[in-house]
């Protein structure tokens, strides 16, 4: 593919599988269009994402526009402040406590649904009722409440594309979200512990100047974030495992389950494009990239870059994790990220322990590109032991 055609149609080429393979060879920084730059090497992307010139905040951003001021929007002191809401709910102690006390029944739960059965749609069926249970608990929402979470939720993925889809009705979902959390709030259901009612306290003890409704937004993207991303990465789990990639039984024990997780989350980033912005006139790889242009990170290309990792398309679990940034890099790398793996790993030991073998009856290949990335179009059956 040209230059000249990239630059045509820079939307349609976004929205394709792995669209930075189709870009020109012998540069990593790509011009797509005015204002609009891809970076896809592994050392760019590292480059762009830890660059301090290269922000998150934008005015026109859409989920700005939807949110208001959060976590995923913000830079410098502020963006320092939301995390640091964030920071006593997702301590190692407060994830050990996960990982005793909530995690289990909820996976156990998943286990039974999908024991036995053969599904078309994994993705859409099953791959949320973990991530949304916890994410529901954390954030203190009554659990007769996770579907029409996730009913609300899963469209608002869209506001973080780009181009983004943004409507009326993604709005009146964030609306909606916002109200719920602020009537379960008031309701005082959740208990001191909860996430809304340890950021307050957090805000408070720490004099961080956020108001309710920035507390409220950040919690809802934490809320966005911690089940979209996971659901995407269940579903591409649960896909590897159906390939045959590793051996089932090898998933018994932990160090290999960890090598699992980090080499699918090499190939399969959730996230697969971060999106960000040149507050100032700068370069990448010494390319020029002008003020307030767009810059689209390629954590997919960063991934499978072949000077990196060799058979970059390849599952090799014993291959080095250095360069794989399936959790971006620099000031606004996840902070979930260990909260993530161990939902994972548990969710990998029940299935081991449960089921004979994962096996995927119908693949058509396909691969939702955009929003939280995972397979589609595939049929996966669990055989049980």
């Amino acid at each position: 593919m040209s230059a000249v055609a990239a630059a045509a149609a820079p939307a349609h080429l976004l929205s394709q599988p792995y669209w930075y393979r189709l870009l020109p060879s012998g540069t990593d920084v790509h011009r797509l269009d005015d204002g609009l730059f891809a970076v896809t090497g592994n050392a760019a992307v590292q480059e762009a994402l830890a660059h301090p010139a290269i922000v998150a905040e934008h005015p026109l951003k859409a989920s700005a526009r939807a949110f208001g001021p959060n976590v995923l929007d913000a830079d410098g002191p502020s963006h320092r402040a939301f995390r640091a809401l964030l920071a006593p709910i997702l301590s190692a102690g407060r994830i050990e406590e996960y990982k005793r006390a909530l995690m289990p029944g909820l996976i156990r739960e998943l286990v039974d649904g999908i024991a036995g059965v053969e599904t078309a749609d994994f993705h859409r069926t099953f791959a949320h009722r973990v991530p949304y249970g916890i994410v529901c608990t954390i954030l203190g929402i009554d659990t007769s409440l996770e579907e029409r979470f996730h009913e609300l939720t899963r469209p608002l993925a869209r506001l973080l594309d780009y181009p983004t889809q943004e409507t009326a009705q993604t709005h009146a979902n964030v609306a909606e979200l916002l109200q719920l959390v602020e009537e379960q709030r008031v309701a005082g259901s959740a208990g001191p512990r909860s996430l809304l009612a340890t950021i307050e306290r957090t805000r408070d003890r720490k004099g961080i100047s956020l108001t309710d409704g920035e507390v409220r937004s950040t919690a809802l993207l934490f809320f966005l974030a911690g089940t979209e991303t996971s659901s995407a990465f269940i579903t591409s789990l649960v896909y590897c495992m159906g390939r045959g990639v590793f051996g089932l039984d090898e998933l018994h024990d932990e160090a290999a389950r960890d090598d699992y997780i980090e080499e699918t989350l090499r190939l399969y980033p959730p996230v697969q494009t971060v999106v960000r912005f040149a507050s100032e006139d700068l370069t990448v790889q010494g390319v020029p990239v002008p003020r307030h242009s767009a810059v689209l990170a390629s954590v997919a290309g960063a991934n499978r870059d072949p000077r990196v990792f060799e058979h970059p398309d390849r599952f090799q679990v014993d291959r080095s994790r250095k360069g794989s940034v399936p959790f971006a890099v620099g000031a606004h790398a996840c902070p979930g990220a260990m909260l993530a793996k161990t939902e994972f790993s548990l969710l990998i030991e029940e299935v081991v322990r449960r089921c004979s073998d994962v096996v995927i009856t119908r693949d058509r290949l396909g691969m939702e590109s955009q929003s939280f990335s995972h397979p589609t179009d595939f049929s996966v059956e669990f055989l049980t032991r």
